[in-house]
Formats: structure tokens, C-alpha cells, sequence
């Protein structure tokens, strides 16, 4: 297999960025030691220039100050001025990036694939490798940084590391929340200070004290989250698979996981006969609303409007604004049927990253 593309990769390519998160967490033998079959040999390797970087998978967007920073699929990384007009800048690794996140108008970071950090001082027209782990070779899911020198790292069965130099070398953060290694997709902070994680099979945890310690929750959902939203100043909007999406307006009322509940739901998920059982995914959990609608197609991105205009996006061109208070979705009309990673506003339109890489969506 080509270097810089795994399953995911291959996957999202061919079927759409749906089936890139809806893989099950990566292997690990019997001794408890990693199976990733990862060629360890690997070296990072420039991305290269291409005609048609602005129109391929990309996977995540973000705004650096007034600029704006796409990423995705072989190391490309995109910069624009404005969200009209797109650049491709030099990267040192063609591995696909998963996420990008700026601090401020010049510090900002991107994670991805074969353990890849990248680091960039000016916006993002220029960026360093920081990190390259072949050996460990999963991928990093989210990054989240308080100040130029203390942040948080995502990552694959249960990664989670802090870092106290801007990134320079990182340590592992162990919690027992942790124990059944689930990929950890989101890592936001909220209103009230708290932070969240969120990833597959209904995984919530939250934090007080920025990432040392983690308290699970209970979860509404057993499906995969593939987003999240701060929203007031304590509230939190989750979504994923079959187009899930729950709101809790204030994260210090939802209901914390007990050992007991976790010992159950892990024997549930390993009995194979429950496994069989057509059960509902979704449940009644104290503090979580389930924002009811018609639709099935998984969510993987959204964005608060300055109006407080909530949209998520995802598979097949699916725009849903959400009514928090009434407790619902909408679907919007859009001109395309395009898969949807990511999406921020500009003005009344969506600037939009996906399977066909940067669309600007209008709305109807």
C-alpha cells in the first residue's frame, strides 16, 4: 500500500468521508501490545504540489485570524485570504491530515495519520514537522491548545497526551475513562471552562481541570460521535452516525457513567448473542436531548453562525440547522449532494470541505 494511505484513507477516498470514522478501533494483541501493521521503516516524506489540491479529499477547515487553513489527504494543506481564493503551501509529510486548529492569527497546528504533528508561526503558509511515529502508525483525531505552550492531543484507542512546550515532545494522559480504548474524535473546550471528548461507540468524557482528569458520562447514544459544538456558556450539541445529534444545555447536569454501568455495557458489547439483538442505540440519559428528524445520513461537521445560527453538515449534502430550544433539525435545501467534513460560515453562505474537496454551499 502506498505510503501516507491506510484503510481509512483508501476508504474514504473510494466511499465517501463517511466510512473514515466508522471504522472499528485498531487492533491490539493479546500481550496488550499494539497490531497496527504499520511499516515501521517510514520516513516522512514531502507533499507534493498538485493541480488539483482545492478539489480533492479534505478532511478539516478553520479560520487563523482573518485567513482561512483547509486540510486533508496527502499532506495538502490550503490557505486562503478570504474563503474564495485557494493556495496549496508546502507541507513536510503527505500523510492525510485529520485536523487543523489555530491558537490565534499565527499559531496553529495539524494532526493526521502515522502519528503526524505539523506546526505553523504565520497563518499557515509555512509548517514544521514536529512529530512523525511510523512505529506507532494510527492516526491523531483532534488537538486542542490553552496558550502557545500547554495543549492536548486525540488520538486512536484511547490517545490522549499533554504537552507543556508548544508541542516539542508530548506525554501520555492515563485515565481509567480511557480503559476500553475507544477512538477519541473531538476535544473541545466549553463555555463554562470544562472540556469534552467525544468518539466511537458513544463515547463522552469531561474534564474540570484541563485534560489531568476525566470523568466518563453517560451517553444517550451508542453510536460513534463525529462532532461537537460549545454552545452558552455551559452547553455542549454531540452528532454522528445515522445523523444522531443530542444537546445538553448545561454539561454539569448530565449524568456521570458509574464503574458499574461501564463493567455492563462492556459485557454487553462483548456478548455476541446481545451484540445480535436489535436494540435501540438511542436512550432517555439525563441532561442529553435527542434533536429529533426524519433523516439517517451521519453528521461530521458544524458551525455556529454569529447569529447563533446552528448548521451541521454531512453525507450525501446533508445541511441540518438545529433548533435547540424546539429540540429538533431541519434539513436545509442546498445545491449539492456532496459528502462534508467541515464547514464555516461566510456571510449567508457555507464555505464547505469534503470528498470534493472546497465548495462554497448556498443555502435556500
Amino acid at each position: 500500500m502506498k505510503r501516507g494511505m491506510n484503510r481509512w484513507t483508501v476508504l474514504a477516498v473510494t466511499a465517501g468521508a463517511a466510512l473514515m470514522f466508522c471504522q472499528p478501533a485498531f487492533s491490539q494483541t493479546e500481550d496488550n501490545s499494539d497490531d497496527t501493521g504499520a511499516d515501521t521503516t517510514l520516513v516522512p516524506t514531502p507533499s507534493k504540489p498538485a493541480a488539483r489540491a482545492a478539489s480533492s479529499l479534505l478532511l478539516d477547515l478553520t479560520r487563523a485570524g482573518s485567513g482561512w487553513v483547509a486540510v486533508g489527504q496527502r499532506g495538502n494543506i490550503l490557505v486562503s485570504p478570504d474563503g474564495a481564493k485557494w493556495q496549496q503551501v508546502p507541507t513536510p509529510a503527505d500523510t492525510t491530515l485529520t485536523r487543523v486548529r489555530f491558537l490565534d492569527a499565527v499559531h496553529g497546528w495539524a494532526v493526521g495519520y502515522d502519528g503526524t504533528i505539523l506546526d505553523s508561526e504565520d497563518g499557515g503558509k509555512s509548517w514544521k514537522l514536529q512529530q512523525f511515529d511510523a512505529a506507532w502508525g494510527k492516526p491523531y483525531f483532534d488537538i486542542l491548545f490553552f496558550d502557545a505552550g500547554n495543549g492536548l492531543l486525540a488520538g486512536a484507542n484511547g490517545t490522549l497526551k499533554k504537552t507543556a512546550d508548544g508541542g516539542k515532545t508530548w506525554d501520555a494522559v492515563n485515565s481509567d475513562a480511557f480503559a476500553d480504548s475507544p477512538n477519541l474524535y473531538n476535544l473541545i473546550a466549553l463555555g463554562d471552562g470544562s472540556l469534552l471528548l467525544a468518539g466511537e461507540r458513544g463515547f463522552l468524557a469531561r474534564s474540570m481541570d484541563k485534560g489531568a482528569n476525566w470523568t466518563r458520562l453517560k451517553s444517550p447514544y451508542t453510536g460513534s460521535y463525529f462532532g461537537a459544538l460549545a454552545t452558552g456558556k455551559a452547553g455542549v450539541l454531540i452528532f454522528g452516525l445515522r445523523g444522531n445529534a443530542f444537546y445538553a444545555p448545561d454539561v454539569a447536569k448530565a449524568a456521570p457513567l458509574s464503574a458499574k454501568e461501564l463493567a455492563a455495557m462492556q459485557a454487553a458489547a462483548s456478548d455476541a448473542e446481545n451484540a445480535g439483538n436489535n436494540q435501540n442505540p438511542v436512550s432517555e440519559v439525563a441532561g442529553w436531548t435527542h434533536l429529533k428528524h426524519d433523516d439517517t445520513e451521519p453528521l461530521f461537521g458544524g458551525v455556529a453562525g454569529p447569529d447563533g445560527n446552528i448548521l451541521l453538515v454531512g453525507q450525501n449534502g446533508r445541511v441540518m440547522q438545529a433548533d435547540l430550544t424546539g429540540g429538533a433539525l431541519k434539513r436545509m435545501t442546498v445545491d449539492t449532494d456532496i459528502n462534508m467534513n467541515a464547514a464555516l460560515m461566510d456571510g449567508a453562505a457555507l464555505v464547505t470541505v469534503g470528498t470534493s474537496g472546497i465548495r462554497r454551499v448556498t443555502l435556500q
